[in-house]
């Protein structure tokens, strides 16, 4: 494979040639590369089909975010040199979020007490939910939804409602939901 950045003759050549090599654009830079094989009458694996899958539903949420302009411009602004809007929405639909830590220290079990969640994406994180489990019963005792921090903004603060005495017998899962609808969910054990 070449690389080819200041040549007169080749700038935005795009397709390929006698079917031996290909011209491919990738920002402002053009690549030689050899013409890739399939083969025809194969058939994908289970897990491959479910790739394709995936990955023509982020094409059909890419198409549809870009689409509307104002997610456009807000997927355009994330967009590194060489990339578009299309290609950041389709990286958000194929990346879920994570939620890195939940920090129990601010909850004693009685209402207004709270636990903060760290949550991030590549793109946003639009909501996070938490839910807090009596461990021994597997009994929902509260859940609800957590408040971005307007200063720290990969932290959300969920403030309990309910009083809870047994804290050692508590499980908190916290959720990270992005725009495209990915989540990502984090387990943890009060101590």
């Amino acid at each position: 494979m070449a690389n080819i950045n200041e040549n007169l003759l080749v700038r935005g050549a795009r397709g390929n040639v006698g079917k031996q090599f290909v011209y491919r654009k990738h920002g402002n830079s053009t690549i030689i590369a050899r013409m890739p094989s399939t083969n025809p009458n194969a058939e994908g694996s289970e897990a491959q089909v479910e790739k394709r899958e995936r990955f023509g539903s982020a094409a059909m949420y890419a198409y549809g975010a870009i689409r509307n302009a104002e997610l456009k411009k807000e997927y355009q602004k994330k967009a590194p040199a060489g990339n578009t809007a299309y290609n950041m929405a389709l990286r958000d639909y194929l990346k879920a979020p994570v939620v890195k830590k939940v920090n129990t220290s601010g909850y004693n079990g009685s209402p207004g007490s709270t636990i903060v969640v760290y949550a991030k994406d590549d793109f946003r994180v639009v909501a996070v939910k938490v839910s807090i489990y009596v461990t021994s019963t597997s009994q929902l005792l509260e859940e609800g939804s957590a408040i971005l921090d307007p200063i720290h903004l990969a932290q959300w603060i969920y403030t309990a409602t309910q009083a809870h005495a047994a804290l050692e017998d508590l499980t908190i899962i916290a959720t990270a939901t992005d725009l495209p609808g990915n989540t990502g969910a984090l387990t943890v054990s009060v101590v």
